[in-house]
């Protein structure tokens, strides 16, 4: 059953921690709500499992309206951060605990279906305490999936893990969501988590969606400076917009903008342009990801393809990541900007205080109404 949100909101007093907001959720999708502390994605979960009354608005069901309905009545089951498992209780009884307090008896073979499904059918006589985190959360995961919830909420669920067995995690989730194929709604403040598992993700910021779509969509085409900076790192550097649109390669209509320091005028498609005023002359924030950039020394300037957009830079600093390289590059365009060199081949030459040229495909480019705070995003966890 597909799960709608219709024009819900939540204040407290004189404080609006949710705006009214419309989402849609498609059944057995995976869909998460993406923001830092504050931004009201916790409160949304709380009204969709019953745990906050909305103060306007209506959360449907397929077609039964729940808005009303306390938590123990709504098809809905939460899984927090705590995990919140009975420590005297061996695993099985941790999952079974639901079921038995329905009034079933014979659980035995649900709950052994439920450890499998989380792979952890040879320790479910283990107490609490003597599993990892990762296999206390999936155990958190059995307990509420055995009463077979039409939607899953997802509280931070990874939050305590460490990085490297997050990422494990994460894969996890994912993989039990299409095995079972139930609506998982998942709150986080970790970019990559929401981008790895979920098949939508709505921004969140003060109280109000920012973006929604596919996560691919969002990191690709940002329409504001918020989802641009939250979601990765973006170079955002003013730029004028020129008479004339760019007509080269499969652009029909796209903007020609004047950046300087840069080697002609850039190029942005016009699939990829937010800004509100685009006639020639207005100012508008040219962004580009740093990953996306290409970095060459000044020697080596005309090795750069023909129709790639160009800047002039010199670099400030270089730093060693593992997988890349990270270049701060001073530019002429009054912005540093950011450069992710895969770790293949360096150039020796691409040091503290060298010259360069960047470059980069201008189907890469987007543009922003420059009336926004381009530092949006850039400070909020």
């Amino acid at each position: 059953m597909t799960l709608t949100l219709s024009g819900i909101s939540k204040s407290f007093d004189d404080f609006t921690a949710v705006h009214p907001l419309d989402l849609t959720i498609p059944e057995g999708s995976f869909f998460a709500l993406l923001g830092a502390s504050g931004c009201g994605k916790t409160t949304t979960l709380r009204m969709i499992a019953g745990l906050e009354e909305p103060s306007a608005g209506r959360i449907l069901l397929g077609d039964d309206d729940i808005t009303r309905l306390p938590p123990h009545k709504r098809p809905v089951n939460t899984v927090f951060q705590n995990y919140a498992l009975f420590p005297h209780l061996d695993i099985a009884e941790n999952v079974a605990f639901g079921l038995r307090r329905r009034g079933i008896k014979n659980v035995r073979a649900q709950v052994a279906e439920m450890l499998d499904l989380v792979q952890l059918g040879d320790l479910a006589r283990r107490r609490p305490r003597q599993l990892s985190g990762g296999q206390q959360q999936r155990v958190a995961l059995a307990r509420a999936l055995i009463n077979r919830p039409r939607v899953l909420l997802l509280d931070e669920p990874l939050g305590a893990l460490d990085l490297k067995l997050r990422r494990q995690m994460q894969l996890e989730l994912k993989r039990i969501q299409t095995e079972v194929g139930i609506t998982f709604v998942h709150v986080t403040h970790d970019q990559e988590e929401a981008m790895t598992m979920a098949d939508s993700v709505a921004v969140m910021y003060q109280g109000r969606v920012e973006q929604l779509g596919p996560p691919a969509d969002l990191y690709e085409n940002p329409r504001s400076t918020f989802v641009a900076n939250f979601l990765g790192t973006s170079n955002l550097v003013e730029a004028k917009v020129l008479a004339g649109q760019d007509t080269a390669g499969t652009a029909s209509a796209g903007l020609r903008v004047e950046v300087p320091g840069a080697d002609g005028a850039l190029r942005v498609p016009p699939d990829r342009c937010s800004a509100g005023d685009t006639e020639p002359g207005a100012m508008v924030l040219v962004g580009i990801r740093p990953e996306k950039i290409a970095l060459v020394s000044a020697e080596e300037a005309a090795t750069v393809p023909d129709g790639h957009n160009r800047l002039t830079g010199r670099i400030k600093d270089a730093g060693y990541l593992g997988v890349s390289w990270q270049y701060q590059v001073e530019t002429p365009a009054g912005a540093e900007l950011t450069v992710y060199a895969q770790n293949l081949e360096r150039d020796s030459r691409l040091t503290a205080g060298a010259p360069v040229v960047l470059h980069w495909r201008p189907a890469h480019t987007f543009a922003l109404d420059a009336a926004q705070d381009a530092a949006a995003g850039e400070e909020t966890l």
